[in-house]
């Protein structure tokens, strides 16, 4: 393996797993700086994570991430958007999932400028910083496996440590393709770009301790043309319990229930009250919590450092 999957001559992008397994060594002692979450200002309305990290030979590196619902037919990126009942070629239609294509880009000028160039107009909505720290130290014997009693050991003086390290990119490849091995499909109003990077960014910040800060857009996190994710869900299932009504009462009840499925869709979001928009990103955070990532990863990486550092999709 060499350095070109973190210093490539030109730009380029690759699938998330076939960049995790052809990571250079030195990924464990590239320190991530910070990832920021941005949207697209295209239709699409895309959501996409840039990651900065610092390489042991003090060059900046510079990584995309992101996801889309990997359909031959088409090479549109496809986001969070909702089903329209006009819908046209060039807008997604929520039918079953899809597989997802997780994928990497990889800046050669140390820059995000590539990156931005290749989403288009974009605005950043958070950003997750680190707190400084040494750089591990590098081991001597990187494809060793070590025993069980050690690494028990390892874990209980990290979990002592009241700040945790900077994570590396290597922490970062294992975070990413356990969220692709247990969420492989593309769903369009649940395991879409936009859960695929919040997921990111709240393992990051419960696991790493990382700091968040949510800029001026952050608002438009989980939207498509300013309405969040969970009103088009919320108010599809309405539709859909109106659709189940005896036809003979269809007529009469078509209104007040339309009234109803409009307020159910606007203060609640999965039976939860919603009295603002930081309610809805808070309890969009707690639903995405609910899977568990940061356990799921931990018991990836115990995997990885356990059968000798050998990333095995099949393990995750």
């Amino acid at each position: 393996m060499t350095a070109d999957h973190l210093f490539p001559d030109a730009f380029y992008t690759e699938s998330l797993p076939i960049w995790v397994h052809r990571l250079p060594s030195e990924a464990e002692q590239c320190l991530i700086d910070k990832v920021v979450h941005y949207k697209a200002l295209s239709h699409m309305e895309h959501e996409f994570l840039i990651v900065y990290a610092s390489h042991p030979s003090g060059s900046n590196i510079v990584l995309g991430l992101d996801r889309n619902a990997d359909l031959p037919a088409t090479s549109e990126q496809f986001s969070s958007s909702p089903p329209s009942s006009s819908s046209s070629s060039n807008e997604p239609v929520e039918t079953s999932p899809h597989p997802a294509y997780d994928s990497v880009q990889i800046s050669h000028d140390g820059t995000p400028d590539p990156i931005l160039a290749h989403h288009g107009p974009s605005v950043p909505l958070s950003t997750i910083s680190f707190t400084p720290s040494p750089s591990p130290p590098s081991s001597s014997y990187p494809h060793t496996p070590i025993d069980k009693d050690t690494l028990n050991r390892q874990e209980r003086e990290r979990g002592r440590n009241r700040h945790r390290p900077r994570p590396s990119l290597l922490h970062l490849s294992i975070l990413l393709l356990t969220i692709h091995t247990h969420f492989p499909s593309y769903a369009l109003l649940q395991f879409q770009c936009y859960f695929f990077a919040r997921a990111t960014c709240l393992t990051l910040i419960d696991h790493f301790c990382g700091a968040e800060t949510v800029h001026a857009e952050g608002q438009r996190a989980a939207t498509w043309r300013g309405v969040h994710v969970s009103l088009y869900s919320a108010g599809r299932a309405a539709f859909q319990n109106m659709l189940l009504l005896p036809l003979a009462d269809f007529p009469v009840l078509l209104v007040p229930a339309g009234l109803f499925a409009m307020y159910s869709a606007v203060k609640l979001y999965d039976g939860n009250v919603v009295e603002s928009e930081v309610d809805r990103r808070r309890i969009s955070d707690e639903k995405i919590r609910e899977h568990a990532i940061p356990h799921k990863y931990l018991e990836a990486w115990r995997s990885y450092m356990l059968t000798g550092r050998k990333v095995e999709t099949s393990t995750l």
